[in-house]
């Protein structure tokens, strides 16, 4: 399958941006993006998919292993947009979370440097993995320091008030040391203490915000409880999104609605256009669907895992499967929340939901994932002399 996961992960990503554009042109109309203009959020999303396509193919002719050499100051360059989310005039902030920055007096240009800092954080653990592979066993170099590294752009993450993505981020290093042959007696060791972090979080936070959290919690632990929901309405009212997903979802039976006739995203379901589009997909085009966006993210983390695997380079191996499973990852946390086996957190599903600066950082890692696949093909063929027949994988 080797010869032909790039064009399978090719096929997989444009499936899944067709999928997206028809659902936001079904849901445009009751998006705040287009209050007064039902195609506003086409447009928007449009110019993201040109720029995306375009660092997609920049990022797919460049040599990545120029990123091992260029990790560092991607790293500090990171750290340093993360940090003016905390800038005054220059950090954006929407619901008591300074996730966005602007360009000052120009609100189009907008954007969450959490996207980018998250593909600066991968690259800069696969360096470190292929440069101390000799000591990926030791507890210091193989371990502590590196996440001690990535400790820094993951606070700031979570200093935004963005433990979705913190948790998120945390979970792609975990699996890439895992992968790097890091001890797993110290994984599981910081997985507890990551836990617990996120519990005491959760529950010992401070700001109405961290409280938000907590009552999330409490909410998720009685979804579908009606004794609870007579009890406490204010908190069994957080699970109102999650309601009307699980309700979109069933109602659309085999073969859904067809495509613009649903009714939840008609303002009972909010962000039916971002975080909450997989429902409408279910209750417009049919169980069929579903299973169909499910499959298409399955075939693309294969897909994007054989590249991996067959990449020239520890740096390649690690840097394709730190970028795989954070689109995997997402995918998974999205569909989980949407479909009430998760606590309700907003993020949005790879390639299909709105949002500009989500669909342009998924399409680089692409492009590097396409990058590694033409590198390390050749070595592939030298190999294996059933693949050294002409014309078994597409010209990229």
């Amino acid at each position: 399958m080797i010869r032909r996961s790039a064009l399978t992960l090719m096929a997989s990503v444009v499936l899944l941006i067709a999928l997206g554009f028809i659902m936001l042109m079904s849901t445009g109309g009751y998006s705040q993006e287009s209050a007064n203009d039902e195609w506003a959020g086409m447009r928007k999303q449009a110019i993201w998919l040109l720029l995306g396509i375009t660092g997609c193919w920049i990022m797919a002719s460049v040599d990545y292993r120029g990123l091992q050499r260029l990790a560092w100051p991607v790293f500090w360059l990171a750290v340093l947009a993360l940090g003016l989310c905390y800038v005054p005039g220059i950090g954006v902030e929407v619901n008591g979370a300074k996730r966005w920055i602007a360009v000052p007096g120009i609100k189009a240009l907008q954007g969450q440097p959490s996207e980018f800092g998250r593909l600066a954080v991968i690259i800069a653990m696969a360096a470190w993995c292929a440069k101390y592979r000799d000591e990926r066993k030791s507890f210091l170099k193989g371990f502590v320091l590196p996440m001690c590294v990535v400790a820094l752009p993951i606070g700031l993450i979570a200093g935004e008030v963005d433990l979705g993505t913190t948790c998120l981020l945390f979970m792609v290093c975990a699996s890439m040391l895992f992968v790097g042959g890091a001890r797993v007696v110290y994984l599981v060791g910081m997985i507890a203490v990551g836990a617990g972090l996120f519990f005491a979080a959760i529950n010992f936070g401070e700001g109405k915000q961290m409280g938000n959290r907590k009552a999330r919690m409490t909410a998720f632990m009685h979804l579908g409880d009606e004794a609870f929901a007579r009890e406490f309405p204010d908190i069994a009212e957080l699970n109102n999104q999650q309601n009307q997903g699980i309700l979109a979802l069933g109602s659309g039976g085999p073969l859904g609605r067809g495509v613009g006739e649903g009714r939840q995203k008609q303002h009972y379901l909010p962000l039916c256009h971002t975080d909450f589009i997989f429902p409408v997909i279910g209750e417009e085009l049919g169980v069929g669907a579903t299973l169909g966006t499910i499959m298409a993210v399955v075939c693309l983390a294969l897909s994007g895992l054989l590249i991996a695997a067959h990449a020239p380079d520890r740096f390649g191996k690690l840097l394709g499967t730190g970028l795989v499973l954070l689109i995997v990852y997402q995918a998974l946390i999205n569909i989980g929340v949407t479909t009430g086996c998760l606590p309700n957190k907003g993020m949005p599903l790879p390639f299909v939901s709105y949002g500009g600066s989500n669909l342009l950082s998924c399409l680089l890692a692409v492009g590097i994932l396409l990058n590694i696949y033409r590198h390390g093909r050749p070595a592939v063929l030298a190999s294996d002399p059933v693949l050294r027949a002409p014309k078994l994988t597409p010209a990229l």
